[in-house]
């Protein structure tokens, strides 16, 4: 049980982790960060236009 993975060598492994030699891994990473720095922004955007209102 212990020796029965099909992966017979980690030579190359790296690559495949971390999208290595790939331009769309770079896309993909720019992409979630601009993401995780846009919806938090809007969101506390939405809840201090809300603040505001409440507190007129």
């Amino acid at each position: 049980m212990f020796n029965s993975s099909p992966i017979t060598s980690w030579e190359g492994a790296e690559a495949i982790f971390t999208y290595a030699d790939s331009p769309l891994g770079m896309a993909v990473c720019f992409w979630i960060m601009t993401a995780m720095l846009i919806v938090p922004l809007a969101v506390s955007y939405k809840a201090e236009e809300k603040a505001e209102i409440d507190h007129q």
